[in-house]
């Protein structure tokens, strides 16, 4: 079955309504999109680290982000051709228990707190050497 967003929701509320939620947990609800997320939680990384990371098809890491971002789960920032992911500012409280949940609740999978050192390493690499 294949999920798709709702594209005229509006989640400027503090208060989530059942569509928002529904958004939220969709991109919950693929463990490529976890992955990227757990990663995500160590601080902004490129395309480029997520697909290394990761070790995935650059066009499969793609679509997922794209998955991500119109739930509204990751931001991007474009600098030349790289786009640079992050985890987006929590819209509500749902939204703030799910990010929490990243930061805690996936510590006792082994290969996901394994990725998430590695994403460690990348974020502070990427401070001193960009992207070319």
């Amino acid at each position: 079955m294949h999920l798709q967003l709702k594209v005229g929701s509006s989640i400027r509320s503090t208060r989530p309504n059942l569509v928002d939620v529904e958004d939220l947990f969709s991109g919950f609800a693929d463990p490529t999109r976890i992955r990227i997320m757990n990663l995500l939680a160590a601080g902004e990384l490129c395309v480029c680290d997520l697909v290394e990371i990761l070790t995935l098809p650059q066009p499969l890491v793609s679509r997922h982000l794209a998955f991500l971002r119109k739930a509204r789960l990751v931001e991007v920032t474009r600098a030349s051709k790289f786009a640079h992911y992050r985890l987006a500012e929590p819209r509500n409280s749902v939204h703030r228990n799910l990010v929490d949940c990243l930061q805690s609740c996936f510590t006792g999978i082994g290969s996901l707190a394994g990725e998430r050192r590695v994403a460690h390493k990348s974020v502070s690499k990427r401070k001193e050497e960009p992207c070319q």
